[in-house]
């Protein structure tokens, strides 16, 4: 058996392939290429007791992709408590960029949206229990002065 070369990495794969894969495995969603920007469009529903959701994801080639909750709009618990594992309201965090847990060399439609799906899932049971089963880190909040709060450590000035 032959062994593979050094320095052998995966090719990433640019938007068109991306779209084309979206395409393939997931026809509910209206995918189209702006330039270097893949924007799709469909239904997302974890299980058939769960809600339909019309999401939108955005991938800037080069870039990693995003994902927005549309409709229906995502709701707090509480006004005073953030819904969990999101950067707003509306975006949920389906992965930890800073890991590398996803790069441009795996693709959205086999990542990102079952990632999705799955969110959506603990957050529908979040909605009743109050106890996020999803695991993970959550993002780091910021402040309105644009000062992540979070991250600071015990003792240190918030000034």
């Amino acid at each position: 058996m032959a062994a593979k070369p050094s320095g052998f990495y995966p090719r990433r794969l640019n938007v068109r392939q991306q779209s084309a894969r979206m395409k393939l495995l997931h026809p509910g969603f209206d995918c189209r290429v702006r330039g270097n920007t893949l924007i799709c469009r469909g239904y997302v529903q974890p299980t058939l007791l769960n809600a339909r959701y019309r999401v939108r994801l955005e991938y800037q080639e080069g870039g990693t992709p995003e994902v927005w909750v549309e409709e229906p709009r995502l709701r707090r618990r509480d006004p005073d408590e953030m819904i969990p594992h999101t950067y707003d309201d509306d975006q949920p965090c389906l992965y930890r960029p800073r890991r590398q847990e996803w790069s441009s060399e795996k693709l959205i439609a086999t990542t990102i949206l079952p990632w999705l799906s799955l969110w959506l899932w603990y957050y529908e049971s979040w909605l009743v229990t109050g106890e996020w089963q999803g695991g993970g880190e959550h993002p780091p909040r910021e402040s309105d002065d644009g000062r992540n709060y979070e991250s600071m450590k015990e003792g240190e000035p918030h000034a």
